[in-house]
Order: structure tokens, then C-alpha cells, then sequence
């Protein structure tokens, strides 16, 4: 057995041992505030997986959770610390609101890619001002893009409450429904599945081949292993990191766009959904690897669609459950997989 096989063995032991203690933590947590760990279980295996609407629901809050996580785990490949994906999620999201009142009148074939294109191109100039940031000023990432994610919540607000609002709403902070030619082609319209839950799922062999079979991947991932070495071997490293940065909001953008256009079809002014957050949670239990994203994201999805299904449960024992305690478990959940798994960013993804 090889090295590398039995680094990513050790890799996938620690994964799966952070989510089953993670697991338990949230069953410990549930048993503290006096509920039956038993049933509140059941409950949850049945939200998420107790027939084919539960399941269509996992797939759904994964989608945004793999685009997402594979834009997070592009950044940190590189070295670049990319705390911004919920605010280029949001930009993304709206830019794609914006193209699509601009095409509404367009044909699918036409107005859909432009609205894509729009969220892509939104999500990369936001993560843009972080690198421009990062370059010009020296102000660290982490720093930037943690405070564009308020800038970027605000912006979203002034945009549905401006010039997208629906007049139609009383309240005036929602923006109306997008036009059918602007929505994502449905797999199943019983249960909602739209097709942007295949582009997911397409992106992440994309994503393993770039950084593991081309000559930019490699570079990208020498810089974040190493940006010393990079630089002494011709490797232009603030160019790469500007370009992963930029590279990593887009895919962030074509979220915000795919659930829109996808799964939503409006936004409100307080659509900021959490996924950007949660995503950096998916990459470090995906140890920074691709093929790894998609387990993590359903393993983050589970979490949300359980507690909700919890929520909304009929049993006598569950139906005052607090949402505050579901956050509270999810919020634990996430911290022990980020205590728990230990990643190194840069080159290899994992150690």
C-alpha cells in the first residue's frame, strides 16, 4: 500500500470519526435539555430519509452545499482564505434577480446562461475587492472578506427592498418570481428537483481533474503548500492567488444563481441562507478534496433537514422541540468537525 493510499485512508478514518462523534455530541446535547435521545433519532432518520420528499429535500439543501464547498476548497488549496463565500453566494444571487427581470421576455436557451453568467461574474468581482484587499493593501483576507459578508447582506437588502422589489408584496422585501425562462429545467417537478443538483455534482470530477491533471492545478496547489518555493521556481504566487480568489467566488455566485433559478425562483431581503459558512464546515470534513465534498454536504444537508423535520414533527414529545436548540445542536455539530478534523491547507489537503 502506497503513501498516498494510506494518507487518504487515515484521511477518510478521520472524517468519518469527526461526523460520528459530531453525531454524538448532538445526541448528548438533545439529552441534556431533557428530550428522548431515542425518539428525537427516529424523528430525525425520518426527516431526512423516510420517503422520497425528505429525500428530494437532502438533495436540495446539498446542491449549494457542493458548489459552495468545492469554491471553498479551491481557496484554501491555494493558501487564499476565503471566509467570503456567504457574501458571494448573496451577490451571486442577486446579480442573477437582476439579469433575470432583464430577460425575462428572452427564450430559456438564451435568457438562462446569461443569468448564470451574471451571478458568475458577480461572485468573482466580490471576491475580487477581498484579493484586490489582500495585494494593494496587505489587509488579510480573512479580515476583508469576513466584513464583505455584512457589506454584502446589506447590499442584497437595498437591492429586493429597491429597485427589485415585487409591487405585488405588502411588506415590499421580496422581489417577484423570476421568469420561466430564467428557471433551471426541472428533473422531477412533483419534487422539485431541478437540474442544477447534476451541474453540482458534475463539478466536482471537474474540479478533482483541474487541481490534480493540469498544469495550473498543480501550480495553485504549490503556492498554497509552499509560496516561497513557488516564487523561487518562476511561479507568479499573488497572480495565482488572485485568480483562485476570483475563481472561488464564481463558483460561490453560480450558487446563489442555481438556487434562485433552481429551488426558490425569489428572493427576500433576508435570504442570507448560512451555506457559505456551513460550506467551509463541508471542505475541512471533505479534507479539502473534491470527491470528498459530496459526502460532507450530505452530511451538513442531513443536519439541516433533520433539525426542520424535527421541528414540524407531529409526535406529542417533539412538537414544542425549540428552534433554538436545533441551531444550537447544528452550531455544535459544525464546531466539532472543524475542531475535530485536522487539515492542512496548501498542496496535499490533508495531513
Amino acid at each position: 500500500m502506497t503513501t498516498e493510499i494510506r494518507r487518504a485512508w487515515r484521511g477518510l478514518a478521520a472524517s468519518v470519526l469527526s461526523a460520528g462523534i459530531s453525531l454524538v455530541v448532538m445526541v448528548l446535547v438533545v439529552g441534556a435539555f431533557g428530550y428522548d435521545p431515542v425518539l428525537v433519532g427516529r424523528a430525525f432518520v425520518t426527516a431526512v430519509v423516510g420517503g422520497a420528499g425528505p429525500m428530494a429535500d437532502l438533495l436540495l439543501v446539498a446542491c449549494p452545499l457542493v458548489i459552495i464547498g468545492l469554491a471553498v476548497t479551491l481557496a484554501f488549496r491555494c493558501g487564499v482564505w476565503n471566509i467570503g463565500a456567504e457574501g458571494q453566494y448573496l451577490l451571486g444571487s442577486a446579480a442573477a434577480a437582476w439579469a433575470a427581470v432583464l430577460v425575462a421576455a428572452w427564450p430559456r436557451g438564451a435568457a438562462l446562461p446569461i443569468v448564470l453568467t451574471f451571478a458568475i461574474v458577480a461572485g468573482a468581482a466580490w471576491a475580487g475587492v477581498a484579493a484586490w484587499l489582500r495585494h494593494a493593501r496587505g489587509v488579510q483576507e480573512v479580515l476583508s472578506t469576513i466584513l464583505l459578508n455584512f457589506v454584502a447582506v446589506e447590499v442584497l437588502s437595498m437591492i429586493v427592498r429597491g429597485p427589485l422589489v415585487d409591487p405585488a408584496s405588502t411588506d415590499r422585501d421580496t422581489t417577484a418570481l423570476i421568469a420561466r425562462s430564467a428557471a433551471l429545467p426541472m428533473i422531477s417537478r412533483q419534487l422539485q428537483l431541478h437540474s442544477g443538483i447534476v451541474l453540482a455534482a458534475l463539478l466536482v470530477p471537474v474540479m478533482s481533474f483541474f487541481l490534480s491533471r493540469t498544469t495550473w492545478g498543480y501550480r495553485t496547489r504549490v503556492v498554497g503548500a509552499n509560496p516561497i518555493a513557488a516564487g523561487l521556481a518562476w511561479i507568479p504566487v499573488e497572480r495565482y492567488a488572485a485568480a483562485t480568489f476570483c475563481s472561488s467566488g464564481a463558483l460561490a455566485g453560480l450558487a446563489g444563481a442555481i438556487e434562485l433559478c433552481g429551488n426558490t425562483h425569489y428572493l427576500t431581503a433576508e435570504s442570507s441562507s448560512g451555506y457559505g459558512y456551513t460550506a467551509i464546515a463541508v471542505a475541512l470534513l471533505a479534507r479539502l478534496q473534491p470527491w470528498g465534498v459530496i459526502p460532507a454536504a450530505l452530511f451538513f444537508a442531513a443536519l439541516e433537514t433533520g433539525v426542520r423535520g424535527l421541528q414540524k414533527s407531529a409526535d406529542l414529545g417533539l412538537r414544542d422541540f425549540p428552534t433554538v436548540l436545533t441551531m444550537v445542536a447544528q452550531g455544535v455539530v459544525i464546531l466539532a468537525t472543524v475542531l475535530l478534523t485536522r487539515v492542512r491547507v496548501g498542496g496535499k489537503g490533508a495531513g
